[in-house]
């Protein structure tokens, strides 16, 4: 279900985005959440909250919390799953590149990982795990 890297088909990303975008810093607390995604036999979404701080020269170190929850489509049954991970991000031009590693192991669940560009209003858009859209807001 977590693929990897479609992601330039999905955030349509263009070749002269502006030079703006590549200045943009991510450091700071944000909320995040992802479009509704999973299968036939289950939904699922996430949210959660990032703590971004600036590492070495086009890095950035990441602690974040994120909160699935899936649903079995046919029974209504849910389960909520948290998850503590430490992530670090590379910038690439315009886009920060994010990988996480489970900060506590927890059994059946899979780092994340995100590309994210800047988007308006201090927030990052992108696709969390290859698949889905996620948006992180900056918490004021």
């Amino acid at each position: 279900m977590r693929k990897l890297w479609i992601a330039a088909a999905v955030l349509g990303l263009t070749a002269n985005a502006p030079a703006l975008a590549q200045s943009a810093s991510m450091e700071g607390t944000y909320a995040f959440q992802t479009e509704p995604y999973g299968d036939e036999q289950f939904a699922v979404s996430m949210s959660g909250a990032a703590i971004v701080r600036g590492a070495a020269r086009g890095r950035v170190a990441i602690r974040l919390t994120a909160n699935e929850m899936i649903v079995e489509r046919a029974s209504k049954r849910s389960r909520l799953i948290t998850a503590h991970q430490n992530c670090t991000g590379v910038r690439d031009g315009a886009q920060i590149s994010v990988s996480c590693e489970m900060a506590q192991p927890l059994e059946g669940y899979t780092p994340d990982s995100f590309l994210l560009q800047p988007g308006e209003n201090g927030q990052w858009a992108g696709v969390i795990n290859g698949s889905s859209q996620v948006t992180f807001a900056p918490v004021r």
